[in-house]
This record gives C-alpha cells, sequence and structure tokens, in this order.
C-alpha cells in the first residue's frame, strides 16, 4: 500500500503499526556519528540510548539537535544544551559532542545536522551516522533524512523507546493512540506535500 493512498479512514491499528514501526531496527553497525533529535522528553528517553551506543564504541561523536527553547522542571533551555547537560553528566568528553542549536522541526534538524557533519567531517568523509528519536517518530525522521542527506551516507535506525507509545503499547492507553495516530497522519500529510518521498508499507 503507497502512503499516499491512505486516508484517515484507513488506519488501523494494524496500519499504523506498519506505518510507524515496521523494519527500523538497529542493525548494530559502527557509524562516523550518532545524531540525537530534540525534544521534550530526549533527555529522558533518547540521550542514554545514544551515550550506550557511544560508550560501546560504535561512534566516537554524539551530535545534539535542537534549538526549540522548552519548560524542563530545571527551567527554560533550549532542547540541544539541555541534552548536552546530561551526555556531558554520563561521561561523555566535551570534545566528542556537537551542538546544533538552531533548528526547531524535525526538517531542520536533519537539515542543520548536515551543516554540522560538514563542519565537523567534510560531508564527504561521512559514510554512516545513526539517527536516535522516539520509536514512533523514527519513520519520519528517517524518510526526511534519506531524502535530504547525500546518498552516499547510509542512514541507521536507532529508535528510543518512551513509556506509552512504543510498539507494544501505544493502543493501550488514550494518549498513546493519539500520538500513534497523530505522527501517522503526520507522515502522510509529509508524502502529499512533497516533503518526502512516497513510499509502499
Amino acid at each position: 500500500m503507497w502512503v499516499s493512498k491512505i486516508t484517515e479512514e484507513d488506519l488501523t491499528d494494524e496500519i499504523i503499526d506498519r506505518l510507524l514501526f515496521e523494519g527500523l531496527e538497529d542493525t548494530g553497525e559502527s557509524v562516523d556519528c550518532i545524531i540525537v533529535l530534540g525534544s521534550i522528553k530526549a533527555t529522558k528517553y533518547r540521550v542514554p540510548i545514544a551515550v550506550d551506543v557511544y560508550k560501546s564504541g560504535r561512534a566516537n561523536k554524539i551530535m545534539l539537535c535542537g534549538g526549540a527553547l522548552r519548560d524542563f522542571p530545571e527551567g527554560k533551555f533550549i532542547e540541544a544544551e539541555h541534552m548536552y547537560k546530561r551526555v556531558l553528566e554520563l561521561g561523555v568528553p566535551q570534545g566528542n559532542i556537537i551542538v546544533e542549536n538552531t533548528s526547531k522541526s524535525t526538517v531542520e534538524n536533519i537539515l542543520c545536522a548536515l551543516v554540522e557533519l560538514q563542519r565537523a567531517f567534510w560531508l564527504n568523509k561521512v559514510s554512516k551516522v545513526l539517527l536516535v528519536t522516539a520509536t514512533y517518530h523514527m519513520r519520519r525522521s528517517m524518510a526526511i533524512a534519506r531524502y535530504l542527506f547525500p546518498t552516499h551516507i547510509d542512514i541507521i535506525p536507532c529508535p528510543a523507546d518512551d513509556d506509552n507509545t512504543n510498539r507494544n503499547n501505544w493502543m493501550k492507553t488514550d494518549k498513546g493512540v493519539e500520538r500513534a495516530r497523530g505522527e501517522a497522519l503526520n507522515i502522510i500529510r509529509c508524502v502529499n506535500n512533497g516533503v518526502i518521498p512516497d513510499f509502499e508499507i
């Protein structure tokens, strides 16, 4: 089924599951850089996953993306700066952290990450990156990255489960259903608006 042909009425649990979660497992490959997309909960769910990957030796650099100003329990912080503080606390040396603190959306995360990759490595010398984001947000993030990144760079997914929107439990709560359904509709809109190419599920 092509995503462009899916209507809101078609969004059964099975279609949402395939659209958001199918075939997005981490392959375990070594990469040039781990890219963590920001959110209000990124420090809780995404950063620990990224740091574990870093400490396993699969990458020497972590990039933290997100320029939105958020209200955290500790006060107002830009997403990337809030993540940066936690990454340091978890033992990653300052020199191995790249901070991208201007992007305000997923598309901008990817575009601004490209600029930072160019500055840190030169894009022609980058062959693989690992993309860390919430599991339900991974399909759209991967599609945007694969569309906007140079074709010689492989993007490996590294999903980070949250408490109520992972593959095993999203359909069990109203909040999980709302998030998953909203993300599915967002993907369909992105395809129909030409933000990402159409694809089959």
